[in-house]
């Protein structure tokens, strides 16, 4: 027999199942966007680091010529 009482639980574990799964989506999709943004590239040449920042490497290591 099914009472009212049973069928109030299970509509509230479907709202929990779906508000689990919703977060679930938004904190994948925010996941994959941080991700793209904010996922390095490799190492960087000594030269690019040095643009990054502002400065200019000489051409010649210990300033000769």
């Amino acid at each position: 027999q099914v009472t009212s009482e049973k069928l109030c639980r299970a509509r509230q574990e479907l709202h929990f199942q779906a508000a689990s799964y919703l977060c679930l989506l938004r904190s994948a999709r925010q996941h994959a966007a941080l991700h793209q943004e904010y996922h390095g590239r490799g190492e960087r040449s000594p030269e690019e680091v040095a643009g990054l920042v502002g400065f200019r490497l000489p051409q010649q290591p210990g300033g000769k010529g």
